[in-house]
């Protein structure tokens, strides 16, 4: 239950301190006073967002099972701080606490009534179909996920198949060069060798030509000369020891020459032809592309593991049949879902039907149309609720009921499985008088004797029903306007029904306490 609600600096309010009891808590108060600044006082602790001057300050008292569990927020240099039981904690923390025990429906809140989805939700709540819609939004999520991989599949194989010739052709003019990267560093390292090689035998062979093969070689010369120097040998003193020297230089010429043949390295034509074809090849390729070799290697083993991949694109019926799998499937839970909606409904029906009547609503009643949509995670029905104040010509809710007739099935709506131990209403009562509002609050106080109901009202009936009662009053310091809330005693009780009969009159006084009296256990 709802403890302890302490406003340290809330609005127009400060310093209040409210403590809640058991059953049906009562606010009232003049029009203007600040009555609702209290629901709104709980709304800020939930997180609601506003512009909050510095210093604001809400605590909540939650007690569950004899434990109490205290929730603040304040605001600090224009952050919110939030705390549990006095230690730091979340926004999420707090509001989610608050939440799960106290729900809070103001004056507007009935709109909700009026959207699908929340009809929805309130006749899954009631038939107990929470954890099958679960498990059905499970199912569609899983399904629309395949959907999705088969959609990107197709979409893969459409543009694999745009560019798959351009793959072959990539792949084929590659293959041509008929070399990998390294081979090509070899043929690179190879062609710079040949070219030395080229230097090296054309300056060998001129070697060669000028030693022995050309004509007036040192070779030839050395033999002239020799010729020659035989001729003077028999007339000249010591001739025949140069002579003896010039013969060896010539075959000193001859050995040169020898060696230097024998070194001269072969050169095959065709092999230059080879390497400078496959380099012509690579550099046009590099020049094509404007990339590395090495990069354009790169790019064809992508493409060969894309051209490897496009079997799977042969295999796409697995993946379609995994969809159909699950669409089926999907299709089958959501019917049987939908019947136990329809079963759902007629009790639904029956007891709304049985709320109305208590709240003087005799020949009203509420029907639930399913009708079958597009498939969503809930399902494939489309739940509309429909109202009639006499039990026929049924039209959509915001059609047909008054703001009281909508009041009361909200009400009944609202409390047919209370989502919380606690119900906190903001005018509940609002289009609603005379004998329709004392069934109002003889519903609200047999309510309250199973959940903690805390109703802000301008109802006499509502409270004269009040098991604590509390009256908002607005007074002035200065030109400021100050709200103060206090709990009433069971004179100060009379007083305020009597006022919310009309003038405080002895004869309202006593039908004050006629009507308190009605309440009595």
């Amino acid at each position: 239950m709802l403890g302890r609600l302490y406003i340290e600096k809330f609005l127009f309010i400060r310093g209040v301190e409210l403590e809640f009891g058991e059953g049906l808590n009562v606010i009232t108060g003049e029009t203007g006073t600040g009555k609702s600044m209290t629901l709104s006082a709980i709304e800020f602790v939930a997180g609601r967002q506003g512009d909050y001057e510095d210093g604001t300050a809400v605590e909540v008292e939650i007690i569950k099972d004899g434990e109490a569990v205290i929730l603040r927020r304040e605001i600090k240099k224009g952050r919110s701080r939030y705390f549990l039981n006095g230690r730091g904690s979340s926004r999420e923390v707090v509001a989610e606490i608050l939440r799960n025990h106290v729900s809070l429906q103001g004056q507007n809140e009935f709109i909700n009534l009026l959207k699908e989805d929340f009809q929805r939700k309130l006749l899954d709540r009631f038939g107990e179909l929470e954890e099958e819609v679960r498990a059905l939004g499970e199912l569609y999520e899983r399904w629309k996920e395949k959907e999705k991989q088969y959609r990107e599949f197709l979409k893969r194989k459409e543009e694999f198949l745009q560019r798959r010739d351009y793959y072959l052709f990539r792949l084929k003019e590659f293959e041509e060069v008929g070399i990998s990267p390294e081979e090509y560093e070899e043929l690179k390292r190879k062609a710079e060798a040949l070219k030395n090689l080229e230097k090296i035998r054309r300056y060998l062979s001129e070697t060669i030509l000028n030693l022995y093969e050309e004509e007036s070689s040192a070779y030839e010369r050395v033999g002239n000369a020799l010729k020659a120097l035989s001729k003077v040998e028999a007339f000249a003193k010591g001739i025949d020891k140069i002579y003896d020297r010039l013969l060896r230089v010539k075959e000193e010429i001859y050995e040169a020459y020898s060696e230097i043949l024998n070194t001269l390295p072969e050169l095959s034509e065709e092999e230059v032809d080879r390497i400078n074809e496959k380099l012509y090849k690579v550099q046009r390729l590099e020049e094509k592309y404007k990339k590395p070799f090495t990069e354009l290697a790169k790019e064809i083993e992508e493409i060969k593991e894309l051209l490897e991949s496009s079997q799977e694109f042969l295999e796409e019926e697995n993946l379609k049949e995994a969809v159909e799998k699950l669409k089926e499937e999907y299709y089958r839970y959501a019917l049987e879902l939908s019947e136990k909606r329809r079963n759902a409904a007629l009790k639904l029906e029956m007891k709304i039907r049985n709320f109305l009547k208590e709240l003087n609503l005799e020949k009203a009643a509420l029907k639930v149309d399913i009708t079958h949509g597009e498939s969503t995670k809930f399902g494939i029905d489309r739940i509309k609720f429909f109202f009639s104040s006499f039990g026929k010509d049924f039209k959509e809710i915001e059609k047909t009921a008054s703001g009281g007739e909508l009041s009361r099935l909200f009400l009944a709506l609202s409390l047919i499985l209370p989502a919380t131990p606690v119900y906190v209403f903001d005018e509940v009562d609002t289009g609603i008088s005379g004998e329709s509002s004392l069934k109002l609050a003889k519903f609200l106080k047999k309510l309250s004797k199973s959940m903690q109901i805390i109703a802000i009202t301008h109802s006499a009936s509502l409270c004269a029903a009040g098991d604590k009662n509390f009256r908002t009053e607005k007074e002035f310091i200065g030109d400021i306007p100050l709200i103060k809330v206090r709990e009433l005693n069971r004179k100060e009780k009379l007083e305020e029904v009597a006022k919310l009969m009309g003038l405080k009159t002895e004869k309202t006084l006593e039908g004050a306490k006629e009507l308190v009296e009605i309440f009595q256990d």
